[in-house]
């Protein structure tokens, strides 16, 4: 039995062993003392009590309820010991418990419970200025100009149509993404095109220029270009020109990185830097990127480039800052990780697009060694 002035000394021993400031010395008195035939096992559950008190009652009843009736004047002193210790263990469980669940509640309750994922929506420009929402817009017929009837189909896709015996007029049409949205339309030469997010590209309506296809691109998109010899399809972006003659590729060319970057499908592209004119033809499976007047070309995984085009996040496509602005954009927030260090992170996965948001940071958290606090559409990122 122990005697009545060690209780103290394992309470203050239970003190350093929950707060992690025990010697290894004081450690092992402590576990001799506590595995020593106490009878005292408890199981406790994140729902085991609402409340501290109710945690305190409930243990305090399990250990009642172990006393050996018949050795209740002897054990009295032990149990007590145990008792302090196992309320005092189990406060600190209690209040562990309750941090994790508030860890998750920053990420999943905040902005009213829930950040739901992008859509499907844009915005056309016609060429008489008018502005049409085809996230609201019915299907069928849009507008009728310049010999082109653009129509939105029942998929909720934009297509233009070259009417029979029409004398093309020119007109410059502009299609559009918010942050959040993403769009496909048919261009009025069979050409499709796949915006992302934050994104437009400006075009004739007519592709009536005899010697090129021209649209001008702002943000990220992905063309599958319908051959056509005589007439090169031309993207143009703020830092490059790319040149294809029919073919499969994706343009990451947003205005806020310093960099442009070209990944080739199929077929083969020629990308030129607009500020010095040199140019690289690209082969499959190869990724450019123009940056400082400079082009770098590198073989990448297809699939992860394209991930967003087919609904999902390719979380190790990317580096980690990059991956963030991609969450940004789609989710209509705002990451801030001032004076935190993050290239050194790596992801690895995939996660649907579709998911909500709260989904991909937990995602995120169970691979690195960062916590995401949500502030209304601004996220905090700790280490």
């Amino acid at each position: 039995m122990e005697p009545d002035d060690n209780i103290q000394q394992y309470q203050y021993l239970a003190s350093k062993w929950l707060d992690k400031t025990i010697t290894e010395e004081e450690l092992q008195a402590f576990d001799s003392w506590y595995n020593s035939d106490l009878q005292k096992e408890v199981e406790l559950s994140s729902s085991f009590a609402a409340s501290e008190e109710q945690l305190e009652g409930r243990i305090l009843e399990k250990i009642i309820q172990k006393i050996d009736r018949s050795r209740e004047v002897v054990l009295w002193p032990r149990i007590a010991i145990a008792m302090s210790f196992l309320i005092f263990l189990s406060i600190a469980f209690f209040m562990f418990q309750h941090r994790d669940a508030a860890q998750d509640q920053d990420i999943a309750t905040s902005v009213d419970n829930r950040i739901l994922s992008g859509r499907t929506g844009a915005t056309l420009t016609l060429a008489d200025g008018r502005r049409i929402s085809l996230e609201a817009e019915r299907t069928g017929e849009l507008a009728f100009e310049n010999g082109i009837r653009i129509t939105k189909t029942a998929d909720g896709q934009l297509q233009y149509e070259v009417e029979n015996n029409q004398q093309l007029g020119k007109g410059v049409n502009i299609l559009s993404t918010s942050i959040g949205e993403t769009y496909m339309v048919t261009l009025p030469d069979k050409s499709k095109v796949w915006l992302n997010a934050a994104s437009s590209i400006e075009f004739e309506t007519g592709f009536n220029d005899p010697e090129v296809r021209l649209v001008k691109l702002k943000g990220e998109a992905y063309f599958e270009v319908s051959k056509n010899g005589k007439r090169p399809f031309i993207v143009s972006s703020d830092k490059q020109q790319v040149v294809v003659l029919g073919t499969h590729f994706n343009i990451n060319a947003y205005p806020d990185q310093p960099y442009a970057e070209t990944t080739l499908a199929e077929g083969s592209v020629k990308v030129t830097d607009l500020a010095t004119k040199s140019f690289k033809i690209l082969k499959p499976s190869e990724q450019s990127r123009v940056s400082k007047s400079v082009i770098d070309v590198k073989t990448v995984n297809v699939d992860e480039m394209l991930a967003w085009k087919n609904g999902e996040f390719a979380l190790g496509s990317q580096n980690f800052e990059t991956i963030l602005r991609n969450i940004e954009r789609w989710y209509n927030v705002q990451f801030d990780y001032t004076g935190i260090p993050i290239n050194d992170i790596t992801l690895d996965g995939w996660i649907s697009r579709s998911s909500e948001l709260a989904d991909v940071l937990h995602k995120i958290e169970k691979g690195t060694n960062i916590r995401f606090k949500i502030r209304g559409r601004r996220i905090i990122i700790s280490r």
